[in-house]
């Protein structure tokens, strides 16, 4: 009488093949989330300052943000004149501010995302608070200029948004 059991498989010795784009995409998926505990994917800020002869600006503006994330942009500007600077303008790039979504300044922007302050006193700050809610995915440079009369101060920004 024949045997009813299945035969023995055969002993095959375990082998690993991975293609090219497999060796090149785990090492990158391992690496994600590590880049992610370490905070490199969460949001920043980031800090400039400019100075002219008349004008001092310090800027603080998110250096990493997420799409649909809202943060602020706050930019103070110090008359540094003994006189009072009867209207410093505060120019934001066009190209900048057209990449975000629900912005609002506070004081309001009179014409295209020109911000004007009036009567600043020798040695007084005031302060600029833009908000902006990421839309487009990419880094997206900028500069923010003050100027008064023939004086100008400009600062350079990088914001990165991620998806």
């Amino acid at each position: 009488m024949p045997d009813p059991s299945p035969p023995r498989a055969p002993s095959i010795k375990p082998k690993v093949q991975l293609s090219a784009k497999q060796l090149v995409g785990f090492p990158i998926m391992l690496l994600i989330p590590i880049l992610a505990l370490f905070g490199v994917f969460g949001e920043s800020e980031a800090h400039a300052r400019a100075k002219s002869a008349s004008l001092e600006m310090m800027v603080s503006y998110p250096s990493r943000m997420h799409y649909r994330q809202v943060q602020s942009l706050q930019v103070t500007v110090r008359n540094l004149a003994p006189t009072v600077a009867d209207t410093v303008k505060v120019a934001f790039d066009t190209s900048y501010i057209s990449r975000f979504t629900g912005v609002r300044f506070d004081p309001s922007a009179k014409t295209a995302y020109v911000v004007d302050l009036t009567d600043v006193k020798p040695s007084e700050s005031r302060l600029i608070s833009v908000e902006l809610e990421g839309q487009v995915y990419g880094s997206q440079r900028s500069r923010v200029v003050a100027r008064h009369g023939a004086d100008s101060a400009m600062v350079h920004l990088r914001t990165l948004v991620f998806p």
